[in-house]
């Protein structure tokens, strides 16, 4: 296996080693996300305010060019994008940009390609859905 800390779940890792042809799993697939750590103050609790997270004011936006607005996405997610469309999985992946993720129907041989893909945090089992061809 490429790389066993990105596969997540008993299922998953049960699902790579006793796989056959063809047979395809729905796994959720995460990008690498930078560390964030909340604002320490000394002697006092931490606080993180709820406003620090709001966008900034309309007039604000007004004012600014639409690049700095709309922003780029990030460079896991185009790694994790692009190994993807090598895999031939573009087309059915579902991209959630709020959460840094995409879920894809993928093969055994497929996921663990994708675990190797130096832009992928965690692949883990999708729970919510059912395998239709079981």
């Amino acid at each position: 296996m490429a790389n066993i800390a990105a596969i997540q779940g008993a299922e998953l890792v049960a699902f790579l080693d006793a796989s056959q042809a063809g047979q395809r799993k729905s796994v959720i697939i995460e990008a690498k996300r930078p560390v964030v750590s909340a604002p320490v103050r000394l002697g006092k609790k931490p606080v993180s305010s709820p406003r620090r997270m709001l966008p900034p004011p309309a007039k604000s936006l007004d004012n600014q060019p639409t690049e700095k607005v709309v922003g780029t996405p990030p460079v896991a997610m185009v790694r994790v994008e692009a190994a993807l469309k090598r895999l031939g999985l573009d087309g059915s992946a579902r991209r959630n940009d709020l959460s840094g993720s995409f879920v894809v129907e993928a093969t055994a041989q497929q996921i663990q390609e994708l675990a190797a893909t130096p832009g992928v945090q965690a692949i883990r089992p999708n729970r919510r859905h059912r395998n239709i061809a079981s």
